[in-house]
C-alpha cells in the first residue's frame, strides 16, 4: 500500500521586509548607502514591485559589492522571482559579511528548502536561533523542516516555541495537530484540531481539519458540499432532547443560507437524522425550515426542502466509514 504524501501547512515567509529589516549602523560614512537601500528594499518588497527591485540591486550590488545589506536586498528580490539558485549565492555572501544577523541566516535558509537542500536549510534555521531563540520565522520553518523529515517530537517543541510567541500562528496550530495525529497523540489531536478551527473555521485547511476532526468521531464542525463550493460550519445542535435550536447554531445557518441565495439556482435540502425517533428528527427538520424562513436570510417556502430519518447518517472521512447518530445535512438539488 502506498504511502500517502503528507500534507502539512508551510505558511510562506511574504516577501515583505517588515519584521525582518537589517539594523541600520550608526555609522552613516562607513555604511553610506544602507539607509538609502533600506528604504528601497522595503519599497519594493512591500509593494510587491520584485522585477524592478531586481533591477535596482543588481545595479547597487556592482557598485558596492562587499556591503552585506545589498547582498541580502538582491537575495530577496532574486527569491521573490523565483530564482532560487542565483539568490541562494547572494544570500550566502551576506550571511558570510555580516554572520551575527539573523534574517540573513534565515533567508538563506528559505532559499535552501526552496532548492530541496534540507540539511543546509536546517543548519541555516539553527544558527539564526542560536542568534535569536525566539526568531518566530526560524523557529516556524525549522518545525516545517522537522516535519518534512518525519522528526516528529522535535517539529512539535519547534511549534509549542513558536506559539508562545504567537498564539494564532495558522501553520503552529495546524501542524501541531497533524504531528499529534502521526504520533498517535488522540485526545491532543482532536483538541488541537478544535482549537485551530476555533480561529480558523474557513478555507482550505480548514476543511481538512474538519476531515481529520471527523474522522475521530467528533462532528463540532462538518463540510457541507454545496453545488460546487464545500462550506465548513460548526455542528446544528439542538438543545437536550427538544427541536429547539442553539442560538450558537444561527450563524452556521445563516451562512449557509447565505451561500445558497449567492449561488441562485436549485434548492436547498435540509436533512435530519435521529436514530430511533422519527417524530423528532421531522420537529428538527421543520425548526430549521422555520427559523430560514424567519430569519430574513431571504430564502423562501419554496426554496426549502426538508426530509428526515429515524436512522443514523452514514459518511465515509478518509476512506473510514462513519455513522452518526444524531446530525443534520444539507445539499443542493436541482429544482
Amino acid at each position: 500500500m502506498m504511502n500517502k504524501p503528507l500534507t502539512f501547512f508551510l505558511l510562506l515567509v511574504p516577501f515583505v521586509l517588515s519584521g525582518c529589516v537589517t539594523t541600520i549602523q550608526n555609522s552613516l560614512g562607513e555604511f553610506g548607502g544602507v539607509v538609502k537601500s533600506t528604504v528601497q528594499g522595503d519599497y519594493y518588497l512591500s509593494h510587491k514591485k520584485y522585477k524592478e527591485g531586481e533591477k535596482q540591486f543588481r545595479l547597487t550590488v556592482q557598485e558596492e559589492p562587499e556591503i552585506p545589506l545589498n547582498n541580502y536586498l538582491y537575495g530577496r528580490m532574486l527569491l521573490a522571482n523565483n530564482k532560487d539558485k542565483t539568490a541562494l549565492k547572494y544570500l550566502k555572501k551576506a550571511s558570510i559579511l555580516k554572520p551575527d544577523e539573523a534574517d540573513y541566516h534565515f533567508w538563506t535558509g528559505v532559499a535552501y528548502g526552496r532548492l530541496n537542500k534540507r540539511k543546509q536549510e536546517k543548519q541555516e534555521y539553527e544558527k539564526v536561533l542560536s542568534l535569536e531563540k525566539k526568531h518566530l520565522q526560524a523557529l516556524l520553518y525549522l518545525g516545517h523542516n522537522r516535519l518534512q523529515a518525519k522528526q516528529y517530537t522535535a517539529a512539535l517543541e519547534n511549534y509549542n516555541k513558536a506559539l508562545k510567541i504567537w498564539s494564532g500562528s495558522p501553520s503552529a496550530l495546524y501542524n501541531r495537530a497533524l504531528i499529534f495525529s502521526k504520533l498517535g497523540r488522540t485526545p491532543e489531536e482532536k483538541q488541537a484540531w478544535l482549537e485551530y478551527l476555533a480561529r480558523y473555521p474557513s478555507g482550505a485547511m480548514a476543511r481538512r481539519a474538519v476531515n481529520h476532526l471527523n474522522r475521530l468521531q467528533d462532528f463540532s464542525y462538518r463540510n457541507y458540499r454545496l453545488a460546487s463550493r464545500t462550506v465548513t460550519v460548526e455542528k446544528i445542535a439542538f438543545q437536550p432532547f427538544t427541536a429547539n435550536l442553539e442560538r450558537g447554531s444561527f450563524p452556521s445557518l445563516k451562512l449557509i443560507a447565505t451561500i445558497f441565495k449567492n449561488l441562485h439556482k436549485g434548492k436547498l435540502q435540509v436533512i435530519v437524522y435521529q436514530k430511533n425517533n422519527t417524530a423528532l428528527a421531522q420537529k428538527k427538520a421543520l425548526a430549521i425550515k422555520r427559523h430560514l424562513l424567519e430569519s430574513n436570510s431571504g430564502i423562501t417556502k419554496k426554496d426549502i426542502g426538508i426530509s428526515w430519518f429515524s436512522q443514523p447518517e452514514k459518511i465515509t472521512i478518509q476512506g473510514k466509514k462513519l455513522s452518526i447518530d444524531e446530525s443534520v445535512a444539507f445539499f443542493i438539488s436541482k429544482i
